[in-house]
C-alpha cells in the first residue's frame, strides 16, 4: 500500500443560494456524483454536482524556428545514413573575388585577394571552376524625332571582366554530421534549406 499522498483535484461550483463560487477537493469524487457543501460564503449548505475535469490546455504549434530544427535534423540523418550506405556526399558553395580590372580609366578593384580561399581551403572546400562576371555598356540610338523615331537598343560594347565567382566544394564524412544543429553542416542546411529534397 502507497503512502504517498493523492494529489488534490481542485474544482468550482456555485452555490445554489448566493451563487458564490465553492472551490474544493473532489478527488474522492466521481464526474456528476453529487455532493453537499457548506457555502463559505452564506454559510448555506448546498448540493453541487462534480464537474468534469477541465480540458487539457491545447498544444501550441511549433514556431517557424521549431519547424526549421526538425528539417536540419531530418536532412542530417538522411545525410548521415547515405554516408553510412557508401554514397558520397558534397557541399556547393560559391564566393565572389573582384578583380584589378579597368574601364575607361576607372579601376573596380585595387588587387585581387584570394585570402577567403586560402581560409576556405583550410577549412576543406576546394575550388572546382571560376565564373567570370562581366559588365558591358549598352548602346541606344535615339531618333531626332522621337515621336516619329523614337529610341531603341543598338547593341553594346564591353565584356570586361569585373570579378569570378569561384564555385567551391566540400566532401563530407560520417564524422561531419553530428547532433549539434548549429554546427558548419547545420548552418549550410539552414542557409540553403529549399535545395534540399528527399531521395
Amino acid at each position: 500500500m502507497s503512502d504517498t499522498p493523492t494529489e488534490p483535484r481542485l474544482v468550482t461550483c456555485r452555490c445554489h443560494y448566493c451563487e458564490g463560487e465553492i472551490e474544493f477537493d473532489a478527488s474522492g469524487f466521481s464526474e456528476g456524483e453529487n455532493c453537499t457543501l457548506t457555502c463559505p460564503h452564506c454559510q448555506t449548505e448546498t448540493t453541487v454536482t462534480i464537474p468534469p475535469p477541465a480540458p487539457a490546455p491545447p498544444t501550441p504549434p511549433p514556431t517557424l524556428a521549431e519547424i526549421q530544427k526538425l528539417k536540419v535534423a531530418q536532412i542530417k540523418n538522411s545525410l548521415r545514413t547515405r554516408l553510412e550506405s557508401g554514397k558520397p556526399v558534397f557541399l556547393f558553395d560559391s564566393v565572389f573575388l573582384p578583380v584589378d580590372s579597368e574601364i575607361l580609366d576607372k579601376q573596380f578593384a585595387s588587387e585581387f585577394d584570394v585570402s577567403i580561399l586560402r581560409r576556405l581551403g583550410l577549412m576543406g572546400w576546394e575550388i572546382v571552376q571560376a565564373v567570370p562576371k562581366t559588365k558591358g555598356i549598352g548602346l541606344e540610338n535615339v531618333g531626332t524625332q522621337t515621336t516619329i523615331f523614337g529610341s531603341m537598343w543598338a547593341g553594346g560594347v564591353g565584356g570586361n571582366v569585373m570579378g569570378v565567382h569561384v564555385i567551391i566544394k566540400k566532401s563530407l564524412s560520417v564524422s561531419d554530421i553530428t547532433d549539434d544543429l548549429d554546427d558548419e553542416v547545420g548552418e549550410f542546411i539552414c542557409n540553403h534549406i529549399d535545395d534540399f529534397v528527399p531521395e
